[in-house]
């Protein structure tokens, strides 16, 4: 019966090297698992690197009423949870006096939406209270006040879609990008208004607004038009302007009522 050779130098170099390049995996592991660092104030991740950002731009040229503050609630509430872990989301106003330069009211990160949880790695409960305590409770609260307490005298909608589109967190290297604006839609501005040359593209195409025409190519971008009692204009036509205008911009665009 033959004798069972001792094991080699060879061998015992290989067990060696398996065990170091073990070490290196788990290290390697742990580094890419580790989560981001973020900004304690915002939940944001300081690498910039949003998975995804919406922003919502809310135009108040006329007053809120407790409807509309609902149905925005409703709104923002759908958007929240849909966000994923450090996702962010933006909520801004048209500025009257300051056209290309829109008021931020907000601008922050979800910290894990309840939905997305997962019961087996994480405790549901803790994820739901963290994110309504520290994400969505101050975002809803945010913006009911300024729905409330806000009237503009004007709505500068093309210049503040360039200036966010000219974000440096909303450019096309940025994932997942979406754009809802809540508006009745009545472009209003020194540069170009509805009320004195209607919602005639081609009349738009003619000022100095053409020339700082947001870039929106990869962005969805939808319009949650605001009921009013009475409209200035055909509806008809305010939805045709702005299918042009973003079918310019390269946005994916759609329209809801």
């Amino acid at each position: 019966m033959p004798r069972s050779r001792d094991k080699g130098p060879w061998f015992w170099r290989g067990m060696i090297g398996a065990m170091v390049a073990s070490v290196f995996g788990l290290f390697a592991v742990a580094a890419f698992s580790a989560p981001p660092a973020v900004d304690p104030q915002t939940n944001c991740r300081m690498d910039r690197k949003d998975p995804a950002h919406t922003i919502i731009l809310i135009d108040q040229s006329d007053p809120f009423g407790p409807n509309d503050v609902d149905w925005v609630s409703e709104l923002l509430d759908g958007e929240a949870r849909t966000l994923p872990k450090h996702g962010r989301l933006t909520v801004m106003q048209p500025n009257a006096g300051r056209p290309f330069d829109p008021v931020r009211l907000t601008s922050v990160c979800s910290t894990g939406s309840p939905d997305k949880a997962n019961p087996i790695l994480s405790n549901p409960r803790m994820v739901a209270d963290t994110w309504r305590t520290q994400f969505y409770e101050p975002l809803v609260e945010t913006v009911e006040t300024a729905m409330l307490d806000t009237v503009e005298p004007a709505s500068p909608l093309s210049e503040a879609l360039y200036a966010i589109a000219d974000r440096a967190d909303f450019q096309s290297g940025q994932r997942n990008r979406r754009l809802i604006v809540v508006s009745d839609l009545m472009q209003h501005s020194g540069a170009f208004s509805f009320y004195r040359r209607g919602a005639d593209y081609g009349a738009f195409r003619e000022t100095a607004l053409v020339e700082r025409m947001p870039a929106l190519d990869g962005v969805d971008v939808t319009a949650r038009i605001v009921p009013r009692q009475n409209y200035d204009l055909p509806m008809g036509e305010v939805k045709a302007f702005w299918r042009a205008y973003f079918r310019d911009t390269g946005a994916t665009y759609g329209s809801l009522n």
